[in-house]
């Protein structure tokens, strides 16, 4: 599990607890059904008509993912393993580590290197990897997106409730009674757009897009590593290679 992200969510959302708790009225003021209505029901109705429903589907998993560390090794230990497989092809040949390809969990890192068991040159191996890897950028940028819209969405609603608050106010204003639960809506709109744009779908969609570099860097690696290892590159040219994609990852 990613401990930062489960800290920021449940920090976050118990810091606003805590401040309507020490403001001495309780929870019951802060729960408006028709601001509900707008700003959940407004955002969810706007994300469902924009995105399709095979991206709606994997909301769920996303937030999942979000909140579990990235299934790759890390890199200096992803590297040193592309090393140890060049090394074994160089001594031994590239049918030496069929049997040990296969037990790899990393399917792209299994994948890359069944190819090269199977004999495929460099100028195919390559660019069959790299489209695979622009087929995984496409899906998770589609969740990175989703997740963004969401919270941009929210933040408009809770303005769009915002004025239907106000307008409810101003044409009851020689109503006492009706001037509160407008002004209510108006406030709570806002306040719930600013909460689930900030405190959910931006915190989802960084830790996503924090996810997905790590993920497209180490599929990066291993497509230079399994396309040099085919064109028989010497292992002193790979691990500096390997090496220098490492430096230019910031620490």
């Amino acid at each position: 599990m990613d401990k930062s992200t489960v800290v920021g969510l449940a920090l976050g959302w118990g810091l606003v607890a805590l401040a309507i708790i020490l403001g001495g009225v309780g929870f019951g003021p802060y729960i408006d059904i028709p601001s509900v209505i707008i700003v959940i029901g407004g955002t969810s109705a706007v994300t469902a008509g924009q995105f399709e429903a095979a991206d709606l589907k994997r909301i769920t998993p996303a937030i999942k993912v979000s909140m579990n560390n990235v299934k790759v090794e890390p890199l200096p230990e992803l590297i040193e393993k592309t090393i140890f497989y060049a090394t074994e092809i160089k001594k031994h040949g590239v049918m030496h580590i069929e049997q040990k390809v296969l037990t790899e969990t990393n399917p792209f890192f299994k994948e890359a290197f069944q190819l090269l068991v199977d004999g495929t040159k460099p100028d195919v191996l390559q660019p069959l990897l790299e489209t695979k890897l622009e087929h995984i950028d496409i899906r998770h940028g589609a969740m990175i997106s989703l997740f963004g819209n969401i919270g941009g969405t929210a933040g408009a609603m809770g303005m769009i409730g915002t004025l239907v608050g106000l307008v409810a106010m101003l044409a009851n204003l020689s109503d006492p009674a009706a001037v509160g639960p407008a002004m209510a809506v108006a406030l709570l709109t806002t306040m719930y757009g600013a909460l689930i744009g900030t405190l959910f779908a931006g915190i989802i969609e960084s830790k996503l897009a924090q996810k997905h570099k790590v993920e497209t860097t180490a599929c990066e690696v291993i497509i230079t590593g399994a396309s040099m290892i085919a064109a028989e590159e010497s292992i002193g040219n790979i691990k500096m290679k390997l090496n220098s994609i490492l430096v230019e990852i910031p620490e």
